[in-house]
């Protein structure tokens, strides 16, 4: 009441204040009322007409690198050929006014076909019929973009000199879900194409170069089981945003380094907004934040001694064999190749199979890594541990078992392809014959025997590919106890038969074990962890060589005993394939019978187990083919090449230090 009291003076200047303030108010009010009333529709349609999308961008993915640097897998950029759909909203309109004057026309030919049967003109009621609905305009539409999007590919093919596939159905999916991203009708340009097209483009017609990062290995097949599969999955990974309107194509690792490592190399994606308008377009973007690359592996692997032990399985065997092929420094536990054959192309697995390459893959069987993914009995090969527990139990080596062809076991007859005669365990050994070791694996006792198994890890997993291994199978104590257990089950034990199974990469785990004095190591195949951007404060991540598992706490005099057994079946046995001059080769020839539930052979697995130098070991080598005729021909001439390439590369890298010296 003071204010109006003080308006009843006669004071101008007073007066003069309370007009402006009351202007003042009445234009506020007046522009809140346009604003809340007159104006509401207009920023509401504006609000609509401008919103933001999100992109999901992947992050590079990170290097794979072999143990001298030489790239295994990475990144190269692929350029697609797409068509940007704002570009194209004049095509559009023109193709919509044909389709909506040809729809109208044909609307008016059929109304005067009525008019003419009817014999008079048709009421605004019966006109109204024939008026297009909702639907039949945005089929209008639909048709009218693929017409115009179908010329421009279709000129574009023309400036490519190669025609275009077109689906209007994938179009005008992409059209109503993807709209504000590009379209691509030609992926995976070569230079000779990209050329081309910059060369003959003509402006406005819609379609530029798309540049994306694509995952490359430039070995192509070299060394795909270790490395592994990727497959399409542009989902978030933990600790990323879950919700984007858009997703860049992405990949997760499912097998091998790949699988084993995803979150190390997959990196942390980056995020993208786009302004698009009310028809989808798009208008502006900005990188909200970029992605972060993934780190670099580096593994223990050889690429020269992996690409020889591949060479040699395709001349010896065939592209086809079922095979596998583990190398590994004993000294270390390093995993200096490891192959699986038959193989395939990871090429095909991050950018695309070709037509029928696919059903090929799945009927060779060439998924499966036959290095750690597989169970095979072992056969001979696995009569050194069984003399390594007869030795340990008190076997002598030059006491000698009579050998007339054939060992009984209760009733059982188990036959012997070495020769009849005498046998003391370094011709046993040579000759690989089955009577002596069921013998002495007999007279040293079954628990012994599973004893020393336990120490090597049968029937374990070595942990080099978690998830992505067989354990084998191999008896435990309890079972070789239990009343069950037959002395026909431990002969087949002793000849490496019967309720066993092995992966090859345990067994290259349990010859490194008897070449380097009795240590079961760990394998490893990755050497250290690299950032790929790294900064000033960020150090790589290495991964301790040589981490011991077990011992087997033998004696040196009966693994030397072993060693010259073993020497001897390369100089003078079945082993003989295997030699290479120059360097004195330790293995076991091995041939397992593969029956079935008749009891009747149906194939072989046949192997060759080795180490090599006999004076100091540092290499083993462990070949297994399925289905060959026997370890010595099938098996030890792969060996022989591996050998002859790690014999080359020792000599090349001593006389490169003489130099440097």
């Amino acid at each position: 009441m003071l204010i109006l009291d003080e308006l009843k003076k006669n004071d101008p200047h007073l007066r003069l204040v309370a007009l402006v303030l009351a202007g003042g108010l009445f234009i506020l009010l007046a522009g809140l009322w346009w604003v809340q009333v007159v104006s509401a529709h207009d920023y509401q349609v504006h609000l609509e007409t401008q919103s933001y999308r999100t992109i999901r961008v992947p992050a590079v993915r990170g290097k794979i690198l072999d143990r001298d640097g030489h790239v295994l897998a990475e990144n190269v950029p692929r350029y697609n050929l797409s068509l940007y759909l704002d570009d194209l909203r004049s095509q559009f309109s023109a193709a919509y006014d044909v389709e909506y004057a040809r729809a109208t026309n044909s609307r008016a030919h059929y109304i005067a076909a009525q008019e003419k049967k009817l014999g008079r003109a048709l009421t605004k009621a019966e006109r109204k019929q024939f008026a297009f609905s909702r639907g039949q305009l945005r089929q209008l539409g639909v048709q009218a973009r693929a017409r115009a999007a179908a010329g421009v590919v279709a000129r574009l093919g023309e400036i490519m000199g190669q025609p275009l596939a077109f689906s209007p159905k994938d179009f005008e999916n992409a059209y109503q879900k993807a709209r504000a991203m590009p379209y691509p009708i030609l992926k995976n340009l070569d230079a000779a194409q990209i050329a081309r097209f910059e060369e003959n483009y003509p402006d406005g017609l819609g379609a530029d170069l798309d540049l994306q990062s694509v995952r490359s290995y430039p070995f192509g097949t070299t060394a795909a089981h270790l490395l592994g599969e990727l497959h399409r999955d542009n989902d978030s990974v933990p600790g990323e945003e879950a919700y984007f309107s858009y997703r860049l194509p992405d990949y997760r690792g499912v097998t091998g380094v790949e699988g084993k490592y995803d979150s190390v190399l997959h990196g942390r994606a980056g995020v993208e907004s786009v302004l698009v308008n009310n028809y989808g377009y798009r208008q502006t973007n900005d990188m909200d934040s970029a992605p972060q690359p993934g780190e670099t592996i580096v593994l223990t692997l050889d690429l020269d001694i992996q690409r020889s032990v591949e060479e040699s399985l395709v001349r010896r065997q065939g592209a086809e064999a079922r095979a596998a092929v583990v190398v590994m420094n004993v000294r270390n536990g390093d995993v200096l190749a490891m192959a699986s054959s038959p193989t395939f192309d990871p090429n095909d697995f991050a950018q695309g199979w070709p037509p029928g390459k696919y059903q090929q893959f799945q009927e060779s069987g060439a998924e499966k890594n036959r290095a750690t993914y597989e169970n095979y009995a072992p056969g001979s090969i696995f009569k050194p541990i069984v003399a390594l527990a007869a030795l340990e139990a008190g076997l002598n080596p030059d006491a000698t078992v009579d050998n007339p062809g054939y060992v009984m076991v209760g009733r059982r007859r188990i036959g012997d392809e070495a020769p009849v005669g005498k046998y003391n365990l370094r011709k046993a050994i040579i000759e690989s014959c089955n009577t002596y070791f069921v013998t002495i694996g007999l007279r040293a006792d079954i628990t012994n025997i599973v004893q020393m198994a336990e120490k090597f890890h049968f029937g374990e997993s070595t942990e080099i590919f978690a998830g992505q291994e067989t354990p084998g199978i191999f008896p435990t104590l309890k079972q070789v106890q239990s009343p069950g257990w037959r002395d026909g089950d431990s002969a087949n034990i002793c000849i490496g038969q019967g309720k066993m199974a092995v992966t090859p990469m345990q067994m290259a785990v349990a010859y490194a074990a008897i070449a380097n004095g009795g240590t079961v190591l760990w394998p490893r195949l990755v050497e250290r962890i690299e950032p790929q951007d790294a900064a000033p404060d960020e150090t790589a991540t290495n991964f301790p060589a040589g981490l011991v598992r077990d011992h087997l706490g033998v004696s040196a005099r009966n693994l030397q005993i072993l060693h010259d057994a073993m020497l001897a079946e390369t100089v003078e046995g079945t082993g003989r394939p295997a030699q290479v001059p120059g360097l004195q080769i330790c293995g076991k020839t091995g041939t397992a019978q593969v029956m079935n539930s008749r009891n009747q052979e149906t194939g072989r697995t046949t192997w060759f187990a080795s180490f090599a130098p006999y004076e100091h070991p540092r290499y083993c080598v462990v070949v297994m083919v399925e289905n060959g005729t026997y370890g010595g021909p099938t098996c030890a001439p792969i060996a022989h090449d591996i050998y002859e390439t790690i014999l080359q590369k020792e000599t090349t890298r001593a006389k490169t230090l003489a130099t440097v010296k």
